[in-house]
């Protein structure tokens, strides 16, 4: 590109000018013209550069809708959050408060059952002792068989048949008499366990007890201190009578001590707790029982010395 003729001020210098720095200056300036050409944009080039700057503005525009939208969105979380949290910590203070109590509650049972514990202990033990006390007022009474040691009294009819040497109910009366009077807990004649209703009648020639016929030779048997019992039967006014019946009459009697015995209940119709001194028959009226023991003893008495 060939250079402009300059002023005549210009001129001059031009021509004076070294011809090294004319060319360096020349060079330089056609450079820094061929790059501000490159430099200077066009209008399409103008509207390209316009246009991304529209869409950073858009772009701009957008996050910043974002932002918003996410900047609400956490202070509508962040409500939500505590309000969930404050619900929480409610459920959390009611149910402590429902532990508190059932802790409570809890105590308070405890201690109940401490006391009804303490209350089925004292009831168990009173059980014992009535169970104790019912089972030897049923072996005593004979509401349930009995077992112990004791002694065996036998008696027989008189070998030689005489009238006066036969074993009559009052023989027997005298003999559970006098055991009762020498500290027997239990007596039974022949099997038949003798209670306050049981009764020794004669019925013929026959001896009958509990409503069982008795057969010689008649064995009494007697639970108590087989130690010491034989002799305070003997020391009664029962037992030195009968010793003397026995004796005048020639009827055999014997005492053995025994090491164990058992004494049996008596028949269930003897264990019906009806009125005392009574007996209920079917119909349901009232009839007396037998005659007392010591009617028996006159009435045998009286037999005898006749």
């Amino acid at each position: 590109m060939p250079d402009q003729i300059p002023g005549s001020e210009d001129l001059r210098a031009y021509v004076t000018k070294p011809l090294l720095d004319r060319i360096t200056d020349q060079a330089i300036d056609s450079d820094y013209k061929a790059a501000a050409a490159r430099r200077e944009p066009s209008e399409e080039e103008s509207n390209r550069r316009r246009r991304p700057g529209l869409r950073a503005m858009v772009i701009v525009g957008l996050f910043a809708l974002l932002a918003t939208t996410a900047a609400v969105q956490t202070s509508r979380t962040e409500d939500i959050r505590q309000t969930s949290r404050q619900v929480l910590v409610d459920r959390i203070e009611q149910r402590q408060a429902r532990i508190a109590d059932l802790h409570r509650q809890i105590s308070a049972l405890r201690e109940d059952n401490q006391r009804s514990e303490a209350s089925l202990n004292s009831l168990n033990l009173r059980a014992k002792s009535a169970s104790s006390t019912a089972a030897s007022t049923a072996e005593e009474t004979g509401f349930a068989p009995v077992t112990g040691s004791g002694i065996r009294i036998t008696i027989d009819n008189a070998a030689d048949g005489n009238e006066g040497g036969t074993v009559r109910d009052y023989d027997l009366a005298v003999i559970v008499n006098g055991l009762w009077e020498a500290g027997a807990t239990a007596v039974s004649v022949d099997g038949q366990r003798v209670t306050p209703r049981s009764g020794v009648i004669t019925s013929g020639s026959t001896l009958r007890m509990n409503d069982v016929s008795l057969s010689p030779p008649y064995e009494v048997s007697a639970i108590g201190d087989r130690r010491t019992l034989a002799a305070r039967f003997a020391e009664t006014v029962s037992g030195a009578m009968i010793r003397t019946t026995t004796q005048d009459y020639g009827m055999p009697f014997e005492i053995e001590n025994i090491d164990r015995l058992t004494l049996p209940a008596a028949p269930p119709d003897l264990l019906e707790l009806t009125q005392l001194g009574t007996k209920s028959d079917d119909k349901g009226s009232a009839k007396p029982t037998d005659r007392t023991d010591e009617d028996k003893q006159e009435n045998s008495e009286g037999d005898r010395e006749e």
